[in-house]
């Protein structure tokens, strides 16, 4: 896949999808309604990331203009915004927007003020998305889905190959090996490794220790397990990566994605951990130091290889009242070719099996193989649990990570705080059984 598709496919393959589906049994009926007769403006609240998306979100919102003469007046907010936002209108029952971008991460706090899609989709339809992001899009007390994905997240091991030739080493597939391989290749300002250390990006770190040492964050109960001997062993190993082994940055502590990222391509770092997005900017000779000279490999595993898998979508606001109108620009987005379409100009991961399917044989070497790993990341990649109360203990536990991580606690010590406290925020949301 060499370069985006071009307007003219862009345009006509999703107007084939969309009205074949409208036609025939693809999609059903929407369910929510329109009040007020014919809908022709719809307004969206859509998540920005870098200098490309204003040009994205303009050319397919003017082609579902095109294809079905609605406009979408939209608005775009970076992510951490965009949800706080987001968390404020849903509180207020606002009408404001019809449709808005979400993430699983977050989507917890909003099963209530997201329009059920399961009748806005078709079941079989539905089959051909990846199941990980369906699960953690849908709210497990009602089994309604909540957003539909636009694509799917999860991250892969990129390394210097010219580094790791010079030195004969392979890229790490384990804990130790990682280790090994950070400390033969730290020296002289260079550093193994980079990794995230603050905020939401060292809790989506810890996540990936914590499953791969065969631990995880809640039993069937929803009683917490973060503090078991596996999730002090992951973290203990994240600590050690930094203070011990010093593999990485002294000042990783203060990284979140952006400051990871930049640790590899200004060529400080030999070995990153990233989302399907770096393997655009990591190539990019005007964005990287490292253009030429990278590779991909699977995340390391330790008892386990999960890792986490995630993914971006849009959801209907429930207080909507041109919900019909927003269905239809939901399923715009995620045909086939718009997906292409998005791979192309962002690589960002189809969130459907078969349109990953068309893009892996559509593309050969290192690239093929790096989306290759990643469908296997994805398929056997978990998320945070969708349980009330859960968004509030992923902020109590960020704090315990990073008072570790600086070595202010123990790893045993942060996260048994982190425990009670999260506890206490369970009970009260009534997630406890």
């Amino acid at each position: 896949m060499s370069s985006a598709l071009s307007r003219r496919r862009f345009l006509g393959g999703s107007l084939a999808l969309a009205a074949g589906a409208a036609a025939g049994p693809f999609l059903t009926a929407c369910g929510g309604g329109d009040s007020g007769g014919k809908v022709t403006e719809i307004n969206a609240l859509l998540v920005t990331g870098g200098d490309r998306y204003p040009a994205y979100w303009e050319k397919v919102t003017s082609a579902f203009t095109q294809q079905t003469g609605i406009t979408v007046t939209y608005d775009l907010l970076q992510f951490t915004p965009l949800t706080s936002k987001e968390i404020t209108l849903a509180a207020a029952r606002s009408t404001q927007y019809d449709v808005y971008s979400t993430h699983t991460a977050q989507i917890g706090a909003f099963f209530p003020h997201f329009e059920p899609l399961n009748n806005h989709f078709d079941a079989a339809d539905l089959e051909d998305f990846f199941p990980v992001a369906l699960k953690y899009m849908t709210n497990p007390a009602n089994g309604e889905l909540a957003a539909i994905p636009r694509n799917m997240d999860s991250r892969t091991q990129y390394y210097r190959k010219d580094l790791y030739e010079a030195a004969g080493v392979a890229p790490a597939t384990t804990w130790d090996e990682l280790v090994a391989v950070g400390q033969q290749l730290t020296r002289g300002g260079q550093f193994g490794l980079v990794l995230p250390g603050q905020g939401d990006p060292a809790q989506r770190q810890f996540a990936d220790f914590l499953w791969q040492a065969g631990g995880d964050w809640l039993d069937e109960g929803n009683n917490v397990t973060f503090n078991s001997p596996a999730g002090v062993e992951a973290l203990t190993f994240y600590r050690d990566l930094i203070q011990r082994h010093r593999i990485t940055p002294a000042d990783v502590v203060t990284y979140q994605w952006n400051e990871n990222s930049a640790g590899f391509t200004n060529g400080t770092c030999a070995a990153v951990f990233d989302w399907p997005g770096a393997y655009a900017s990591f190539g990019d000779p005007a964005l990287s130091a490292v253009s030429g000279s990278f590779a991909t490999a699977p995340m390391p595993a330790h008892k386990t290889a999960t890792s986490c898998a995630i993914s971006h979508g849009l959801a209907i606001n429930k207080y909507s009242r041109k919900k019909d109108a927003a269905a239809d620009f939901l399923r715009f987005t995620v045909t086939p070719d718009a997906l292409v379409d998005q791979y192309a100009e962002f690589k960002n991961y189809p969130s459907r099996m078969s349109t990953a399917d068309q893009v892996i044989g559509q593309v050969q070497g290192m690239e093929q193989q790096w989306l290759s790993d990643l469908r296997t990341t994805i398929e056997n990649g978990k998320e945070w649990p969708k349980v009330p109360g859960f968004d509030k203990v992923s902020t109590v536990v960020q704090t315990a990570v990073q008072n570790a991580l600086s070595d202010q606690m123990t790893p045993q010590a942060a996260l048994d705080a982190a425990a009670e406290e999260s506890r206490r925020i369970l009970q009260q949301a009534g997630a406890l059984r």
